[in-house]
């Protein structure tokens, strides 16, 4: 019942957002990173939420839940492939990048490397 009621809320707030990325598959690298391993990999049950007009992005990894700002975006023309976006909250700053198809996003902290892999069920609402 607990599950079904934090689905249900969660459902309504997809909804409110601007974009809803439901998560396939993560893969998460630590320090020392190696191109293309996985220290941790899963597919549970993860969302991330964009709203760039109120620039929040929420990330929901199985039982975390991680709050940022968007200080700022971008599109580098040496990877015109991917925006950029800079994220704070109070405890730490993170690169997150987004590919032009939305099916992939990366979360690049200090330590580690979060690869997510976005499903057919991505939402945008303009």
């Amino acid at each position: 019942m607990k599950k079904l009621i934090v689905m249900l809320l969660l459902t309504g707030g997809m909804y409110a957002q601007e974009q809803v990325f439901n998560v396939q598959r993560y893969c998460i690298d630590e320090q020392p990173f190696r191109k293309g391993e996985c220290d941790t990999t899963g597919n549970e049950y993860s969302f991330v939420f964009l709203d760039a007009k109120k620039s929040n992005v929420v990330f929901f990894l199985t039982e975390m839940k991680l709050k940022y700002k968007i200080i700022k975006s971008a599109v580098f023309s040496s990877d015109p492939n991917y925006t950029v976006y800079s994220l704070e909250n109070e405890k730490e700053e993170v690169e997150m990048r987004i590919n032009k198809q939305n099916t992939k996003i990366e979360f690049l902290y200090p330590n580690n490397h979060i690869y997510l892999t976005v499903g057919k069920s991505t939402k945008g609402v303009n």
